[in-house]
């Protein structure tokens, strides 16, 4: 998308910059050049995390997630090796699927928040209930242990196509659903992923698994912010994926 209004940008971060400290002293914030990333620093200088405002008002692509997750290896972000995401793409719009699996691949949140009454605002999660994995008719039989074993340790999957390339992650695939399913927020609903031939599917501690798609049964809920303005929504959500 192109940048021509970069001091919307910088006025949205600012805000979410005070957002956040409002909540706790302990951070720093620096513009990167371009005017739409926003460099969150916690004590000892550390570099936490990157919050990102160049799609606010577009929807999210593939081009999107990896200058945010180019940025993020240039600055040294802190997240991977303690767990938390490396950096937050906020928009007011649905993104893409494949930004979402990008996202979750490059260990990036795309955030969305709406309001749910005056001065309160949400943001939509799945909660899901059962997942299938359909495999090919030539794939090994699994008994019913190891079939436990994937089921449990499947929220850590990713999947690889034929030349061993990851393409998506389980809990991408499951982000995807509070963006693109449409209907009653209270009732269940279900949803098919189709993978490409060759897929493997690897869940830590079990041997590669050939799949050819994922069903999710989930519905889809709106958890509350603690939050009366647009901006402070958003940095409660960074709060909340950073700090639990």
């Amino acid at each position: 998308m192109t940048r021509d209004e970069p001091a919307e940008y910088r006025q949205f971060l600012d805000a979410v910059g005070r957002a956040l400290s409002e909540e706790d002293d302990i951070w720093q914030f620096q513009t990167l050049a371009g005017g739409s990333t926003l460099m969150a620093r916690a004590e000892e200088d550390e570099v936490v995390a990157l919050i990102d405002a160049g799609s606010l008002d577009a929807t999210v692509t593939v081009d999107d997630i990896v200058r945010v997750a180019d940025l993020a290896a240039q600055v040294g972000t802190t997240a991977a090796s303690e767990g938390r995401p490396a950096g937050f793409v906020c928009s007011r719009r649905a993104p893409s699927g494949d930004a979402v699996q990008a996202a979750y691949l490059r260990n990036l949140r795309i955030l969305n928040v709406h309001p749910t009454g005056e001065d309160s605002w949400g943001y939509a999660l799945a909660i899901l209930a059962h997942q299938e994995f359909a495999q090919p008719p030539n794939a090994p039989t699994l008994s019913e242990e190891q079939w436990r074993a994937v089921h449990d340790g499947s929220n850590d999957a990713v999947f690889h196509d034929a030349e061993q390339t990851p393409i998506a992650t389980f809990a991408g695939l499951r982000a995807e659903l509070a963006w693109h399913e449409e209907g009653d927020a209270a009732a269940w609903g279900s949803s098919h992923f189709d993978l490409p031939a060759g897929t493997l599917m690897t869940v830590p501690d079990q041997p590669p698994l050939p799949v050819t798609g994922v069903t999710l049964r989930f519905h889809e809920e709106t958890r509350p912010l603690r939050a009366t303005r647009e901006e402070s929504a958003f940095a409660d959500l960074v709060s909340t994926w950073l700090w639990g």
